[in-house]
């Protein structure tokens, strides 16, 4: 599709739905929308699970999914026995991290949310995982999360760049999030919004010997060369982002790998756990780390409480 009539289409839809011709649903409990304008990549995973750790205890939190992947349909909860095929995979993920809280997918989010609502009444905030277009519901909050590397207002819309909607998008959200940040990074000045920035964290592991990494991810280049520069990378295979692993897939890259160790992120575990011979690969988590936390959950919690 030409970019310029990807422009048109997404701009419609936005017009339609900011002057009421769609109907943006409201609800009574606060609502956290976490997403981005560029397709994949941007960490939100990562962050969904910050803001569950950082928000948990105070707030009884549900986190609602499309549930990318999943062969399923319609309203599912998540539990830690369930498998990706029925969760999606970065569902799942948040299950089993958490277990204390309330993790559903649906595709369809209004329903979700009322689902949510009316059997959980305890829940008192979700989280909305990759929802920033889903506009039929109208968070109480929103935050975009943009690549420090490749920052949305340098982008272009499909199939010309990475971009979902146009760049005028950015203004629906309360605070812009820069991830995967160097360590010398320098301030971004654009925009009227707040502004915070995030690094990755990543799980250590105690490995002797050689390392053969794979995984797959919208950006694999940033996971194998931090493998490279930690360990003894011997060599990485990628694989495209949400790959289901099969059993072959598996003693592929056991031959590959000629002895050295297997190393995956914790996302691409959750599906090379179901197969045979999963003891011997080893996984690796992957967090967000920001800058001015203290700062940024205070915000947080204050644009919350004004829900």
């Amino acid at each position: 599709m030409p970019t310029a009539i990807y422009w048109l289409i997404t701009s419609i839809r936005n017009w339609c739905y900011d002057r009421g011709i769609f109907k943006s649903t409201s609800f009574d409990i606060p609502i956290l929308s976490v997403g981005n304008l560029a397709v994949g990549g941007s960490g939100k995973t990562p962050m969904v699970e910050h803001l569950v750790k950082e928000l948990n205890g105070e707030y009884n939190i549900a986190v609602l999914s499309r549930g990318y992947g999943r062969k399923t349909r319609g309203f599912l909860w998540v539990k830690p026995h369930l498998s990706p095929i029925e969760t999606g995979d970065e569902p799942l993920q948040i299950k089993t991290k958490f277990q204390e809280i309330a993790v559903a997918v649906c595709e369809d989010r209004v329903a979700g949310v009322q689902r949510i609502v009316a059997t959980r009444p305890e829940i008192n905030l979700i989280i909305l995982d990759d929802a920033f277009q889903h506009r039929a519901i109208k968070p109480n909050l929103q935050i975009l999360l943009s690549t420090y590397s490749e920052p949305y207002f340098k982008d272009y819309l499909m199939p010309a760049g990475r971009l979902r909607e146009g760049r005028k998008g950015a203004t629906r959200a309360d605070a812009t999030i820069y991830t995967k940040c160097s360590e010398n990074y320098e301030p971004i000045n654009y925009g009227k919004k707040p502004i915070f920035y995030s690094k990755i964290a990543y799980g250590h592991l105690e490995i002797k010997g050689p390392i053969f990494g794979f995984s797959g991810l919208a950006k694999n280049d940033i996971f194998a060369k931090h493998l490279a520069s930690n360990y003894d990378l011997k060599d990485f295979k990628d694989y495209k982002d949400h790959y289901s692993f099969t059993q072959k897939d598996l003693e592929g890259l056991k031959k590959l790998a000629k002895g050295a160790t297997l190393v995956c992120t914790e996302k691409d575990w959750m599906k090379v756990k179901q197969l045979n011979g999963y003891e011997r690969i080893h996984h690796i988590s992957i967090s967000n780390k920001i800058e001015g936390d203290i700062d940024f959950i205070s915000w947080l919690k204050a644009k919350i409480n004004e829900s």
